[in-house]
């Protein structure tokens, strides 16, 4: 009898246990670019964000998830990422929207810090910005961000959808990357 009470009671604490950890790792907000940058590159080139249409997307993640073997979450994450940068071309937005874009806002649009890090934040896996333009230059920062491939063709930086007036939001938040 007290055996049996025993294993129940373990059983109970395991599945409480389970489901606090289960629920705590829903918790974590999974970053699609992080996603893209851990998986994709594996067996692809780097290739522009807008190759495929969002309904293109759509069919071609459910495919990759079970190659790539990927949860639900991160394929979610994934579209929901390309999807942002869809929405966010220059074509969609109103003359007040573009001119409201700041370079925080647009590193976060963009997924820069699913690979980079910038000012304490983001991932390692990609070259830091801080400091990029003292490092490097204003125009390659622009080379860079329109053809990722132009200095390094095994790059996985995807290619976005970048329009040149974000391009120069992006690099004046960089150049004054120590002035907050």
């Amino acid at each position: 009898m007290f055996r049996k009470l025993f294993i129940f009671s373990l059983a109970g604490f395991l599945a409480a246990t389970g489901m606090s950890t289960l629920s705590a790792a829903e918790d974590v907000a999974i970053n699609g670019a992080e996603v893209v940058n851990n998986n994709c590159g594996r067996c692809h080139n780097s290739r522009s964000i807008d190759e495929f249409s969002l309904e293109e997307w759509v069919v071609i993640i459910p495919h990759m998830r079970e190659r790539a073997h990927l949860t639900g979450a991160e394929s979610d994450a994934v579209l929901g990422f390309f999807q942002s940068l869809q929405e966010t071309s220059i074509e969609n937005l109103s003359g007040s929207e573009v001119a409201a874009r700041t370079g925080e806002e647009l590193i976060t649009r963009y997924g820069c810090l699913g690979c980079h890090s910038f000012n304490g934040e983001g991932s390692s896996v990609a070259p830091n910005l801080d400091n990029t333009i003292s490092l490097r230059s204003e125009d390659f920062v622009r080379r860079k961000l329109l053809n990722p491939k132009f200095n390094n063709s095994a790059t996985p930086m995807p290619r976005s959808s970048i329009n040149n007036a974000d391009i120069e939001v992006l690099i004046a938040y960089l150049k004054n990357e120590n002035i907050r």
